[in-house]
């Protein structure tokens, strides 16, 4: 029995339940996938799953097993990392986790460039706004936004992230800017599905919290923006997205010495990684790119 495939096979299992899924991301049949997990039922004496016609549960034993299969699995990507970053040249697949409008706006226009300077690369990137686990996940690098809460994962701040109220030309010319957010209370207010109807706007020592009347809500912040665009209310959207639809003039910006805020600490852009004690060379060299590509301060804020 090949025991690193066999071990890499039920890990995949036991993090999708699904011996199928599990081949699928390694990609081999669903029929080797079982035949690694029983071999190693066979060698170990124990049941590592209860099978049922739809999904798969570990055992007692299973869990136990699982636990210390991902340390094997761990340990092996510490020594290729600890190997490969001795490398004057960073190879191999690096498997990013990005917030979709973040990467469509931010992250795929420089990616020529990269490949241009890291030939070797081959760069896999999942789409989400949930915060997976990226050691279950096997994710090597992810940029989260927001507050970053206390966690296991290391994290290098990428830029912070500065909330804009804007609308669009044509709702400018119909609906006259108020002169202090308290006259946002009426109108049309384009919302995150995430976040209240309630927003803080901060003037230098002054604070004032409103509720908003918010006739569209939405999880997905390309769609606020086309929204916003579309002149269905006001928006209260990030710099990083909205920099060139001002600058391009499908959007004009509202009560600027006004900064709306959702939480009570300022959000940012992070880099996050899983606590490595050698971080591997490929992962260094995308987060030192990214930091030369969008300088300090961020280009969408000069």
């Amino acid at each position: 029995m090949d025991y690193f495939a066999a071990l890499t096979a039920f890990v995949e299992a036991a993090d999708k339940n699904n011996f199928s899924r599990a081949a699928d991301r390694l990609g081999i049949k669903a029929s080797t996938v079982s035949r690694y997990i029983k071999e190693l039922e066979q060698d170990l004496g124990i049941a590592l799953f209860n099978r049922s016609t739809r999904t798969l549960h570990l055992t007692e034993g299973g869990e136990t097993f699982l636990l210390h299969a991902r340390k094997v699995l761990n340990e092996l990507e510490d020594a290729k990392a600890a190997a490969s970053a001795l490398n004057q040249e960073p190879r191999g697949v690096l498997k990013l986790n990005v917030p979709p409008a973040f990467c469509r706006h931010h992250v795929m226009p420089c990616l020529r460039d990269f490949f241009i300077a890291h030939p070797k690369i081959k760069v896999e990137i999942t789409l989400e706004e949930s915060q997976v686990n990226l050691i279950k996940s096997g994710v090597d690098l992810a940029i989260r936004i927001g507050v970053l809460p206390d966690s296991t994962l290391k994290a290098r701040k990428l830029a912070e992230e500065r909330l804009v109220i804007c609308v669009s030309p044509e709702f400018a010319a119909q609906n006259k800017e108020p002169d202090t957010p308290m006259g946002l209370m009426d109108g049309p207010a384009i919302l995150h599905s995430h976040h209240g109807d309630e927003i803080v706007f901060i003037h230098c020592a002054e604070r004032v919290q409103i509720t908003l009347n918010g006739n569209m809500r939405t999880n997905d912040l390309d769609a606020q923006l086309i929204a916003a665009e579309q002149s269905l209310g006001v928006a209260f959207l990030p710099d990083w997205l909205v920099a060139q639809s001002l600058r391009k003039g499908r959007l004009v910006r509202w009560l600027p010495q006004w900064e709306p805020q959702l939480s009570q600490v300022l959000s940012s852009l992070w880099f996050v990684y899983p606590p490595k004690r050698i971080v591997s060379s490929k992962v260094r060299c995308f987060i030192d790119f990214m930091i030369r590509h969008i300088g300090e301060p961020p280009y969408w804020q000069r």
